[in-house]
């Protein structure tokens, strides 16, 4: 979609390429916007063998014939790009990380329905892991969106099948790693976001010269919940030559 300068949209766990239409849409004014599904998402295949969800973004770089792109993520999108702009650097030209979820981050506190969600989880019950989940300030969103949010979160729970030995996490995790970082880095965080508000500023402290905009009012889905200011916050980024 569109043309110019290559943009990948990464979508978050439990979501899919849909989250991403609004950006799409401004962002091909200016570049040749990428989305896909995650694997188990969406229109992409369920794993049945060994992946990595980097290993399958850069085939997808590969297929494409894409040299170089810019990275947006957010949640477990924004963990492909961190992953990818360590990995493969010389391909990355800059990166935006949402609600950051990096790979190797321990929270200090579980959230407070993850005993729900385990035990939703351990009974196979995929329809109570759905219930769980949207009832919980992860998945918030304003009333015109959450008829999209409830859609990809329901449709998208047989990513709850693949077995976890499956998943290959990335060669090493990102947290021990930040200081590498060598591409622009903006992180963008919600003030009702709080499961990822530390490792949100984790990043922005430790990753040279890393910007962070912190949105009022701005949810974990930051551009379903704030979509102007997420848009605001993307659209300098990208205009600012590093």
């Amino acid at each position: 979609q569109g043309s110019g300068p290559v943009v990948v949209l990464l979508t978050g766990s439990n979501l899919d390429r849909r989250m991403w239409a609004h950006e799409a849409t401004w962002l091909a004014n200016t570049r040749t916007v990428v989305r896909y599904d995650l694997r188990a998402h969406g229109q992409s295949d369920t794993a049945t063998s060994p992946f990595s969800h980097l290993d399958d973004l850069i085939a997808l770089l590969d297929e494409l014939k894409i040299a170089k792109a810019t990275l947006i993520g957010l949640s477990a999108g924004s963990t492909i790009a961190l992953d990818a702009a360590l990995e493969i650097p010389g391909r990355v030209e800059r990166i935006v990380l949402a609600g950051p979820a990096p790979s190797g981050y321990v929270p200090k506190t579980a959230p407070p329905f993850t005993a729900d969600l385990i035990a939703a989880l351990k009974a196979a019950d995929y329809k109570k892991v759905t219930e769980v989940l949207l009832a919980t300030p992860v998945f918030a969103a304003p009333p015109a969106m959450q008829p999209l949010v409830r859609q990809m979160v329901t449709e998208n729970d047989r990513m709850w099948t693949v077995p976890r030995q499956l998943m290959k996490g990335p060669p090493q995790p990102a947290m021990p790693r930040l200081e590498s970082v060598r591409v622009p880095t903006l992180v963008l965080i919600g003030d009702k976001d709080e499961f990822q508000r530390e490792p949100a500023e984790l990043l922005a402290a430790r990753i040279p010269g890393a910007r962070i905009v912190r949105v009022p009012g701005g949810g974990h889905l930051l551009n379903l919940t704030s979509p102007k200011e997420f848009q605001a916050a993307v659209s300098a980024f990208l205009a600012n030559n590093p």
